[in-house]
């Protein structure tokens, strides 16, 4: 595999038409919680959970539930559960939370599927090491990338090869207000809790995503953030109108 690692960070230009690189996004300590996007560097628009990450001899298997790394899929009205099971020392695979923990005769990989768009919960096991999760793929050429969204939140990751800046994130068929209740957000997960960005009307010549504060009652302090969305993390979109059709746009181009 060739690495072509500055493929991986916000950048105007990317040269080559078939970039091949990975990313290591670094995991919460025990216990703690992580958004992160594992979908969206593959070179196919899905990748099953089994082969989202590289490195699961690196992570914390176990063949108890709690101590096990975990992902977490937020399916639009709940989550499903998956841990990393360990196979008797021999090999390690993502396991549904089921009777496979309880009754190891049972035991058997999930075959579910995440979509490039899509971000997961990734939980690091009880007294488990805070590893690296790596996730390969090639960088992507389209100019954009529709997402389908309900009408309440939705778990999603920039689908693009890239980190980007909220200042730079332009999301067509976005709902933008000077009213915050009535603007499409993004909703970023901190660590220990959120921080929440909002599509600013700004007279309607153009719109930014502009945090919770006090742009949004006294417009005259009214300024873009300059918040990153770091390569490998995720984010909840929350729509202010419904369920729509959305469309990620690419920030860099590639070159020959």
């Amino acid at each position: 595999m060739a690495l072509g690692v500055t493929a991986y960070v916000a950048a105007d230009s990317v040269t080559t038409g078939n970039v091949l690189g990975y990313v290591k996004t670094v995991a919460p300590a025990a216990d703690g919680f992580e958004i992160i996007s594992i979908a969206s560097f593959g070179t196919n628009d899905t990748v099953s959970i089994q082969d989202a990450i590289m490195n699961l001899e690196d992570l914390n298997a176990s063949t108890v539930m709690a101590t096990a790394d975990k992902i977490i899929v937020w399916t639009g009205a709940g989550y499903t559960k998956y841990g990393l099971y360990d196979d008797n020392g021999t090999n390690s695979f993502w396991m549904a939370d089921s009777l496979g923990w309880t009754i190891p005769s049972m035991a058997s990989p999930s075959s579910d599927v995440l979509s490039r768009q899509d971000a997961v919960w990734f939980q690091t096991g009880t007294g488990g090491s805070a590893n690296s999760i790596v996730t390969s793929g090639s960088v992507r050429d389209d100019d954009q990338f529709d997402v389908s969204i309900g009408a309440g939140v939705t778990l999603l990751a920039y689908p693009f090869t890239s980190s980007i800046n909220l200042t730079n994130l332009v999301v067509s068929n976005a709902t933008a207000s000077v009213t915050k209740a009535d603007a499409d957000k993004i909703i970023v997960w901190t660590g220990s809790g959120y921080t929440k960005y909002g599509l600013y009307d700004d007279n309607g010549t153009n719109s930014f995503w502009m945090a919770d504060g006090l742009g949004w009652t006294i417009p005259s302090m009214a300024a873009p953030t300059s918040a990153d969305l770091p390569l490998g993390k995720g984010f909840w979109y929350k729509s202010a109108d419904g369920a729509k059709t959305i469309g990620f746009e690419q920030i860099y181009t590639l070159s020959e």
